[in-house]
This record gives structure tokens, C-alpha cells and sequence, in this order.
């Protein structure tokens, strides 16, 4: 199913609620915001296989969340994708860790078959029985699959996406010194880096509660090296329309070029508010070294109470979809994976079908 098929609106969404996004006018001045966001939910008919929008994952029985969704050939002109979740064992409560990791897959993009497979269990004496919040990446043509473990971050590598390797122990664990000593990384988002390398963000919680990002680079994707002398990515600042004073984390990276070619990176994360709403919001930057400058509202769940979190975002040619983890029903804790796309005027393609 190819993208070349999306049919877009002529008129583009007005996107000011990022502040990092491009005025056309300026070059790169600013950030180009094409497929951006922010994000709408998936509404009714645009989710196949009988799926109820916007959830495009919905296991009560594993209680799936968690979404890592990879673009299986690499080609932004086809739709079809595997999904990695974190999952527990039938009768889990929400308030329960995640014990494995399971694999999907969705030949639109977005609808998932809910006949999914353990790839990753809790097997190593440091996960101590938690492994989830998965980020997958092609590295060569394998999956390298990194995941949170109770001490650390861990990576799995597979020739084939469904039999996974594990390392013997955690590629990154709690900093010995520095801004985030003690804290346990977990909710790691990777990205290839366009001049080689690998660059991890991912979650930590100090020492007075908050959630802030942290940053981490590597020349081989194993050996991890922290960057900076304090977070990527601290809480915003308090005030009357704040939306992640209380916490940053969950990262995604995504990194973009320019139409001059200048290579940018977005950084989509699960943002808290004093209030405790739960959104996504997006921050951005050009360079190393640059501080990220966030959006001045979030992309995704500004109107929703479902409380959005650990987002997931993969480009298409023409549309761009993003995941979330929030709760099934407004009073309901168990989790589902929600769906949104961006720009909102998209039509996509017909839903996979049953």
C-alpha cells in the first residue's frame, strides 16, 4: 500500500503551537514543521481489523503499551510496519510492571493484529522481572531493540525482527556522578545519527520526583557515553498555561533535514503539568550543543483526559503518524495505544481488513 495515495488538503494546518517550527520565509531560521503536528486522534473508519479509534492497539489481556513502531523496509512510500509493545501476563493489573515485550504488526501503518509474540522476556538477574518501554531501530539490516529493565537500559539485536539476542548487561545504568548520579535511565528513545553514530535520550526521575531527559551517545550503539552537565530536557517553566513544568520524559527522537539540507532533530516527549495532565509535547533543535527549544503546546491529548504518555512517532511520504500510550476509558487506568496523525486534513488510505 503505497503513500503516494494519501490525499492532502490544500490548505495546511496552521501550526503555531510550536515554537521551534518554520516560517517558510526564513529558510532555517527556524525548524521546518511539515508533518510535525500537532497531531489529531484517529477517528471512526480510518482504524481497520475492528479496531475502535483512536486505539490502534488494545489488549486487555496484556495490557499492551508502550509502542515501538518500525518502518519495516525503510521505504517512506509503503505503509507496512512492525510494532514492539511492553506487556504483562493475563490477569496483570495496570499498576503492575511490564514482564515482556510482544511484537505486532500492521500493514496500513496503524491498524495492529492483536495476534501478537513474545520476543523479549525478563530473563537477566539485572532487569529483576521488568523489561518494556522498547525502542527499536535498523541498524545493517537488523533490529537492534533497546528496553528498560529495573536498573538500567538493555539491547536485544535480531537478524530477523522476531528472535532476539540479548546483551549480557545494561548498555546504560545509573550515572556514578553528574547531574542525574544514582537515577535509573529507563524509556530510552535511539536514533542513527546522519553523520554516523547513535544518540539516546531517555527518562530519569531526580531526586525531588520530577521526570527530566538525558542524553547519551555512541560510535557503536553498545558503548554509551553521557553528554552534557545537565538534562536535554528539564521541565518547562511554571505558569498559567504550563503544560510539562512537572516532569519531561518518555523521549522520542526523530531526526529531519532541511530543504537546504541541514539536519535537525525532533525530540517528542510525555509532558506533566502541575495540574497532573498528561500531554505530548515536542521540542527541537539544529545542532549539538544547541539547546532544545519547545513547542509553547503540546502536539498531541491538549484535549483529551486519557493522559497521553511515551509517544512514538513514524513518517511516511505525506503523513505522519504518532502513538501514545493513555488510559482505555476515561475511567479506566488500564492502557491502550491511541493513534493520531498529522497534518489533520490527511485522508488516508483504506484500514487493513480482517
Amino acid at each position: 500500500m503505497r503513500a503516494a495515495v494519501v490525499f492532502l488538503a490544500l490548505f495546511a494546518l496552521p501550526l503555531a503551537s510550536c515554537a521551534t517550527l518554520a516560517d517558510a520565509a526564513k529558510g532555517d531560521e527556524d525548524l521546518p514543521n511539515a508533518g510535525a503536528g500537532p497531531f489529531r486522534e484517529l477517528r471512526k473508519g480510518e482504524l481497520g481489523l475492528s479496531l475502535v479509534a483512536p486505539a490502534a492497539v488494545d489488549d486487555d489481556k496484556t495490557l499492551a503499551r508502550h509502542a515501538a513502531v518500525l518502518d519495516v523496509d525503510g521505504d517512506r512510500t509503503t505503509f507496512e510496519v512492525v510494532g514492539y509493545f511492553g506487556a504483562s501476563v493475563n490477569g496483570a493489573t495496570a499498576a503492575e510492571p511490564s514482564i515482556a515485550i510482544r511484537r505486532g504488526t500492521a500493514a496500513d501503518g496503524r491498524s495492529f493484529r492483536r495476534q501478537t509474540e513474545v520476543v523479549l522476556e525478563a530473563t537477566e538477574d539485572w532487569e529483576k522481572g521488568t523489561i518494556g518501554s522498547p525502542a527499536a531501530i535498523s541498524v545493517g539490516g537488523a533490529v537492534w531493540l533497546f528496553y528498560a529493565g529495573a536498573t538500567g537500559i538493555g539491547l536485544a539485536k535480531s537478524s530477523d525482527g522476531v528472535a532476539f539476542a540479548k546483551e549480557a548487561a545494561p548498555v546504560l545504568a545509573a550515572a556514578d556522578s553528574g547531574w542525574d548520579q544514582g537515577a535509573v535511565p529507563q524509556s530510552p528513545g535511539v536514533v542513527a545519527l546522519p553523520d554516523g553514530g547513535f544518540a539516546m535520550f531517555y527518562e530519569v526521575t531526580l531526586g525531588s520526583g520530577v521526570r527530566a531527559i538525558g542524553e547519551a551517545r555512541s560510535e557503536d550503539g553498545e558503548t554509551w557515553t553521557r553528554v552534557g552537565d545537565g538534562p536535554a530536557l528539564a521541565p518547562g517553566a511554571a505558569g498559567e498555561e504550563a503544560y510539562d513544568d512537572a516532569g519531561a520524559g518518555a523521549p522520542f527522537p526523530v531526526v529531519g533535514e532541511s530543504a537546504s539540507g541541514r539536519s535537525f532533530l525532533r525530540l517528542y516527549y510525555a509532558a506533566e503539568s502541575g495540574a497532573g495532565k498528561r500531554t505530548i509535547g515536542l521540542a527541537g533543535r539544529f545542532d549539538d550543543g544547541e539547546p532544545f527549544e519547545r513547542g509553547v503546546s503540546p502536539v498531541f491529548g491538549a484535549g483529551s483526559s486519557r493522559g497521553p504518555t511515551e509517544p512514538c512517532v513514524i513518517v511516511f511520504d505525506g503523513v505522519t503518524f504518532l502513538f501514545a500510550t493513555q488510559n482505555r476509558a476515561l475511567k479506566s487506568e488500564e492502557p491502550a495505544i491511541a493513534a493520531g496523525v498529522a497534518p489533520a486534513q490527511a485522508v488516508l488510505p483504506p484500514a487493513a481488513q480482517d
